[in-house]
């Protein structure tokens, strides 16, 4: 009987000894593990971007740096996946005035970061007061139209827009324009196109805002032309007694439009043909315009003619 408890004891102890060594492993582990997950080490990140908030519609932002140094602590895993990129550093704006301001930076971190320090620790920034002058915008046009197309004066709708911003910055402004190209076109050309404030230089001038900033350019394109004068053409004479004195024509030249070789051919446009043979007295005619081919005429009225008849 003795013999047989000693036996239960000892496998008891045995078991014991081994439940205790479970339990004991799994605390140092379980400890080690966390000690591993809380490590907590300092790092830092240079040329984070520095952004905004809260700046009155009434102010123009003129300074401020780009980018800022921040030093962070925190979980090594954690910090492992900041970068300079996805860190958000700004400064607030609300309540500002017009002029310089030093802040202090803020970061944006995940739980269980810490900010420790910025650099520089404080940044300068230039507040202006808002102008928003308007100013007539101008075209820059590149290319031409097809061999044998002239343009015409472009037109702008709107033809003037204001430009919003800092007096500092509106004082680099030179002109308000728009570009297009033309080149190859053989048809009246029309687009939206955006506006930009630029320099002397011909460089967009930052933190100038244009409004609109789209307007609507047309710019006509047409074959060549060329101004010639209007003839009365006239078959017969008068009857006996009577002569023609003196033919007015309105107007008395027209344009004409046209291939080059066509224009080089004309040198006048002839009216229908008047028959004199039955005036006796002075009279107003409205006339046709003989046309040659491949030409027309930009006129959309009648010829009058007065043909003056006198006594011979």
């Amino acid at each position: 009987m003795m013999e047989q408890i000693l036996k239960n004891n000892t496998a008891l102890k045995i078991f014991a000894f081994f439940m205790a060594l479970l339990f004991w492993a799994y605390v140092t582990g379980d400890n080690l593990h966390d000690s591993v997950q809380v490590q907590e080490i300092t790092r830092t990140y240079p040329d984070v971007p520095l952004a905004w908030l809260n700046l009155s519609q009434e102010l123009a932002l003129v300074e401020m740096p780009e980018k800022v140094q921040v030093v962070l602590s925190g979980p090594s895993d954690v910090l492992n996946n900041i970068t300079p990129q996805n860190l958000k550093a700004f400064v607030d704006l609300r309540n500002l005035t017009a002029g310089q301001h030093r802040l202090t930076p803020t970061a944006e971190v995940p739980d269980k970061v810490k900010v420790l320090s910025f650099d520089p620790q404080q940044v300068l920034v230039e507040l202006e007061a808002v102008e928003s002058p308007q100013m007539p915008v101008v075209v820059d046009i590149t290319g031409a139209p097809t061999s044998g197309f002239i343009r015409g004066e472009a037109r702008i709708n709107p033809s003037s827009v204001f430009v919003r911003g800092g007096r500092s910055q509106l004082n680099k402004v030179d002109r308000v324009r728009v570009i297009v190209n033309i080149d190859g076109i053989s048809n009246d050309w029309s687009q939206v196109v955006p506006v930009q404030a630029v320099d002397r230089s011909g460089q967009v001038v930052a933190g100038v805002e244009v409004s609109p900033g789209m307007v609507e350019v047309f710019i006509p394109v047409s074959e060549p032309q060329k101004e010639v004068p209007v003839k009365v053409a006239t078959a017969g004479r008068p009857p006996a007694g009577y002569k023609v004195q003196q033919i007015k024509v309105e107007p008395a030249t027209v344009i004409i439009e046209g291939s080059e070789k066509a224009l080089t051919a004309v040198s006048e446009i002839s009216t229908e043909t008047v028959d004199l043979s039955r005036l006796t007295a002075s009279t107003e005619l409205n006339l046709q315009l003989n046309l040659p081919k491949e030409v027309k005429v930009l006129f959309e009225g009648q010829i009058k003619a007065e043909i003056i008849i006198a006594a011979d």
